[in-house]
């Protein structure tokens, strides 16, 4: 179908039959992340209805903080130039095919390969095809918890995690994808204890080639396993990255 034949207000009421599915965590102080980078903080009176006659928050903010995804120049110091601004708005808008990899319980460290993504992709009925952004359930949102008092309860989302091995993130690679996501911290990346154990597709399959590393969702295993990614990663002028409310519509 070309361009031409397509109405905006068919694609409008078309979208309106489908489900969204809201994948971004909430956005509060002190919420779990990465170990080292900066904590969220929201100054909630920074402005009041008592002194200012309005109100509005402060917030300081990481561009790594809850959704969001990685740009080239976040750990590729030869590609320091390629930042989130230079690229276009629609980048992660794009197709998704989901890998549920929650029912493997997988271990902090532990590496899938691609024979078992390419099972995953005969078991659920999808096809990896140029384009898609892949996106990772690895079921590990079931510790990510922000409301516990318990530091090291908080910190163990943030510190440990699965990943891909070399020879899955080439896969990824070798399909076209455009953006891989994931419901942990450090997208394909594995970790064990806050020391990263294996970034095959950070460091030479997916940000060495512009396919964006989407990181921190939440609630994947509600979403259909096929469907519409939606995201806008902000304008930030040289940014590494940056934040972003993510949705899915299946």
């Amino acid at each position: 179908m070309d361009k031409a034949s397509l109405s905006l207000p068919d694609i409008i009421e078309a979208l309106r039959s489908y489900e969204v599915f809201d994948v971004s965590p909430l956005l509060e102080t002190n919420m779990p992340g990465w170990s080292t980078h900066p904590t969220l903080g929201i100054i909630d009176d920074a402005r009041n209805h008592q002194q200012n006659g309005y109100f509005a928050q402060t917030l300081v903010i990481s561009e790594h903080t809850g959704s969001h995804v990685d740009a080239p120049a976040h750990v590729l110091p030869h590609r320091s130039s390629v930042t989130i601004d230079k690229f276009p708005a629609d980048v992660l808008i794009a197709p998704y095919k989901k890998y549920r990899l929650g029912t493997e319980d997988l271990l902090p460290g532990q590496l899938v390969g691609r024979e078992d993504l390419l099972a995953k992709e005969e078991v659920q009925g999808f096809s990896l095809e140029a384009g898609d952004i892949a996106l990772l359930e690895f079921g590990w949102d079931r510790y990510y918890d922000s409301a516990t008092t318990d530091p090291e309860k908080r910190a163990y989302w943030g510190r440990n995690t699965p990943g891909l091995a070399e020879e899955a993130c080439a896969y990824l690679f070798e399909q076209g994808v455009v953006a891989v996501g994931s419901d942990t911290i450090t997208g394909e990346a594995a970790a064990l204890n806050g020391q990263i154990v294996a970034q095959f597709g950070h460091l030479q399959y997916f940000l060495p080639n512009n396919i964006l590393i989407i990181e921190g969702l939440l609630g994947l295993n509600a979403a259909p396993d096929v469907g519409l990614f939606f995201a806008l990663p902000l304008k930030i002028k040289g940014g590494s990255g940056s934040p972003i409310r993510a949705v899915l519509i299946g």
